[in-house]
């Protein structure tokens, strides 16, 4: 007879909003909608850039032009008494030059290339005195033309470029911890922001949860009130009301707080019309083998190998700085050199050359020394860093599997319980009490025990699935999973 007033004892879990946003689609927004991804990306952009321009840096072309214009007044005295000659010289230039020089290094060897360019056309006007009379060459001209070329390869310090390329080689990996960086930043955010989620939905399902009672009680005091009971029962059914009354104000308050960080998440969102649901019967796919998983897959653990291979390379670097320096280099020369003082002369030389060049300093250096020594122990540290940040790692990922076990169980046993509970229970007692057989306060105990299981199972569902995300989170497979 009374059987619709006890609906709310289904499991009410199972509901939900057609148009509701999952999971899924919140992240999805998030990822879509919040400028902190942004600023993060420009982050990325920016080690990219550097990197890109320390590459360009070590072996693009060099190209420098150069000129020179002036002029030049001297004056000279010389006296030789022995052979008793005296004489002054006078001399004024114009000088105009032009220069340009062209290297370039090779990434892929450490070699040099260089280009010169020299001409010149000064112009000389010029008096000379002496005691038995005057000479004078004014007006001389000369034209000098310089050009040459090398080629410089190192064989000892700086094989390969193994130095001069260590800027570039320390951008690369910047670059991909930078990437690495973003991934953990984007991760850290969506886990943040989806316990906000998580408990917007854990005070919503509560809350019809206990409007469901409360609807319920008020069903039940209205037919108390129509059978004429006493009104002690019915004073006790209606604080029972005020009580549930007081804890929906109470939920209500947490959720519009929840509700005001969703707004500032999601812009536009109406979560009247289009609330967040969750998958209550997600579960979490556990990792076999966390200590292979972490070191294949989890970007901390990545991150410190990325420390690592800087360090090697620095190693690497200092070792090979120590070597002397073993150069060999091939050059070309031509001097062309055309001038008229005194008489008409012109000369061109040509000059091939191929050595070997061997340098090495006997006291060491000092400096370089220390820095090897320096980031020879930072290795081992390193070391010791990369197994404690795995042990601690595997330490929380067993702490949440055993979390996830263990809610596991409790959700079943809550099912369980919900299962044996007779649906009914209210109606049975409430018929007792209209018949003069039972308590009122046998009705609402009835109520507030089924109240409290749904209630309770819903916290633990709630605390199983923020678990699920701090898993997936700790194994940096968050993104990949809530998408």
């Amino acid at each position: 007879m009374h059987k619709p007033l006890v609906n709310f004892l289904a499991f009410y879990l199972l509901s939900g909003s057609v148009n509701a946003l999952t999971e899924s689609e919140f992240v999805q927004s998030l990822l879509v909608n919040n400028i902190f991804f942004e600023k993060e990306q420009i982050n990325l952009t920016i080690k990219q850039i550097e990197m890109e321009g320390d590459k360009s840096n070590y072996s693009d072309w060099d190209w420098t032009i150069g000129g020179e214009l002036g002029r030049i007044s001297k004056h000279k005295n010389k006296e030789n008494y022995t052979s008793s000659t005296d004489y002054a010289k006078s001399t004024t230039q114009e000088v105009r030059k032009f220069s340009t020089d062209l290297t370039k290094k090779f990434f892929s060897n450490g070699s040099e290339l260089s280009i010169s360019y020299d001409k010149s056309l000064p112009i000389k006007d010029e008096e000379m005195h002496d005691k038995n009379g005057y000479q004078t060459d004014k007006n001389t001209t000369e034209y000098l033309d310089d050009m040459s070329i090398s080629w410089t390869l190192p064989l000892l310090k700086n094989k390969g470029g193994v130095v001069d390329q260590k800027t570039y080689d320390l951008a690369v990996l910047d670059y991909e911890d930078e990437r690495l960086v973003l991934a953990e930043a984007k991760e850290a955010f969506i886990e943040e922001k989806l316990m906000i989620f998580f408990d917007w939905v854990n005070y919503h399902t509560q809350i019809d949860i206990v409007k469901n009672r409360l609807k319920a009680s008020k069903a039940i005091l209205k037919t108390m009130q129509e059978r004429g009971v006493s009104k002690s029962s019915a004073s006790t059914m209606q604080r029972s009301i005020n009580k549930t009354q007081r804890l929906l104000l109470d939920l209500e308050s947490k959720l519009k707080a929840q509700q005001r960080l969703i707004d500032v998440l999601l812009t536009n969102a109406n979560l009247e019309k289009d609330p967040l649901k969750i998958n209550w019967n997600v579960r979490t796919q556990l990792i076999q083998n966390l200590h292979q998983y972490c070191k294949d897959s989890v970007r901390a653990i990545k991150r410190i190998e990325i420390e690592q291979l800087k360090n090697k390379r620095s190693v690497k670097t200092y070792q090979n700085s120590e070597l002397a320096d073993f150069d060999f280099t091939v050059s070309a020369t031509q001097d062309d050199n055309k001038g008229n003082y005194s008489t008409y002369s012109k000369s061109s030389e040509v000059e091939y050359e191929a050595k070997l060049e061997f340098s090495y300093p006997l006291t060491g250096d000092v400096s370089n020394n220390v820095y090897l020594r320096k980031y020879r122990l930072k290795g081992r540290q390193l070391e010791l860093k990369y197994q404690d940040k795995l042990d601690d790692i595997i330490s929380d990922a067993q702490k949440l599997t055993t979390e996830l076990k263990q809610g596991l169980k409790q959700l079943e046993l809550y099912q369980q319980q919900i299962d044996e509970s007779q649906a009914d229970n209210v109606e049975l007692e409430l018929n007792e009490f209209l018949s003069g057989n039972g308590n009122i306060r046998f009705v609402i105990n009835t109520q507030d025990d089924q109240q409290s299981l749904l209630l309770d199972q819903v916290e633990a569902s709630i605390d199983y699935h923020k678990n699920r995300i701090k898993y997936d989170s700790l194994m940096d497979r968050l993104l990949i999973n809530a998408l």
